[in-house]
């Protein structure tokens, strides 16, 4: 099995699973016909020549993968320079075994042909790695700076949160410090978890851990709007959801801000939030529904927009085509929805 990050000896791509070895069998047995190909004049020859290479090839190969995956185990976090040699030495090692195991089943005493044949087997076998092995390297960074450029896009997008909504918990906070001490309290308590998971710099996050990010955020709005403003239902079964599947933070949460900030609070009397979760079975489903202020109030629409396509790239950025964003409007209800792969 890969040692770490889904690699095997550092920069190398895991080859210990099942897909790695079929296509490492594949490409084996590719190589063993371009050489029968090269030394043979006639088909029958090939067809000889193809079983004698592709037992050798095969064999070289496979014992390398197998050997590099047990070493793998024992090397947490070998360098790029360790890992090479490791790989190229297992390679020579086999290549040279197999070479002379060869040459004792032929019977062939000729010094010389011998010592040509093991000669070529193993310039060619060593030429072959070296090549992989700049492949492996090359695409390995290419691999970390899309990530890296995947982390910082997507840190860029968490970051541009609304920050009215910090100096309006703070004001409300400040009223109910002479009216409701203890709401104050429990108010200053939700937006410190609210804080707390803004700052926090991981990519992933337990959806229980989002739920009540969430529900601390509508704690929050239900103070400042009043609930008589601002209904909530929440149409989930905790008891069935998956609360421990990991998600990328603020799914949920800014879909939930959206609704309220161009939803219920344009509107004089409010109106109802609905919140839906459920287990899909492989996936996810995540609903958010609020109803549309009076035609010809201003709605923030441009923010809105910008919201929306905000978290369209996140989804992107988290899940690329497993994930898509719905949005559904009539005369009275905005809705907007998203199916998430539960992995």
């Amino acid at each position: 099995m890969p040692s770490f990050n889904g690699k095997t000896l550092s920069y190398l791509p895991s080859l210990c699973a099942p897909p790695a070895l079929l296509r490492a069998v594949l490409a084996a047995e590719l190589l063993a016909m371009v050489l029968a190909l090269v030394v043979t004049t006639d088909l029958r020859g090939f067809f000889v020549s193809l079983g004698l290479h592709s037992l050798f090839v095969l064999w070289v190969t496979l014992a390398s993968i197998f050997t590099l995956c047990f070493v793998s185990r024992l090397l947490t976090k070998p360098s790029v320079f360790h890992a090479s040699a490791i790989v190229l030495a297992t390679v020579t090692g086999f290549t040279l075994l197999a070479s002379v195991l060869g040459l004792l089943m032929s019977g062939n005493n000729d010094a010389v042909g011998n010592t040509l044949f093991v000669f070529k087997n193993l310039v060619i076998s060593l030429l072959i790695t070296v090549v992989l092995l700049r492949y492996f390297y090359i695409h390995g960074q290419w691999e970390e700076t899309v990530e890296a450029d995947s982390a910082a896009k997507y840190d860029a997008l968490q970051a541009r949160m609304r920050p009215h909504f910090l100096f309006n918990s703070l004001n409300t906070i400040a009223h109910l410090v002479h009216i409701d001490p203890n709401k104050a309290e429990a108010a200053l308590l939700d937006l410190a978890d609210i804080m707390r998971l803004t700052l926090d710099k991981r990519s992933r996050i337990a959806l229980k851990e989002e739920l009540e990010l969430t529900l601390a955020y509508l704690r929050m709005e239900s103070l400042r709007l009043g609930e008589k403003r601002l209904h909530i239902k929440l149409d989930m079964d905790q008891n069935s959801l998956p609360l421990d599947m990991d998600i990328p933070p603020f799914l949920l949460q800014p879909l939930v801000e959206n609704a309220v900030y161009h939803g219920i609070q344009p509107r004089q009397d409010g109106g109802l939030l609905t919140v839906s979760l459920y287990d899909a079975g492989d996936r996810l489903e995540v609903c958010v529904t609020n109803p549309l202020p009076p035609s010809g109030m201003s709605t923030h629409t441009k923010g809105n927009h910008i919201a929306q396509e905000n978290m369209v790239n996140r989804l992107h950025l988290a899940y690329g085509d497993r994930a898509n964003l719905k949005i559904q409007k009539n005369v009275q209800q905005y809705r907007v929805s998203f199916s998430i792969p539960k992995e």
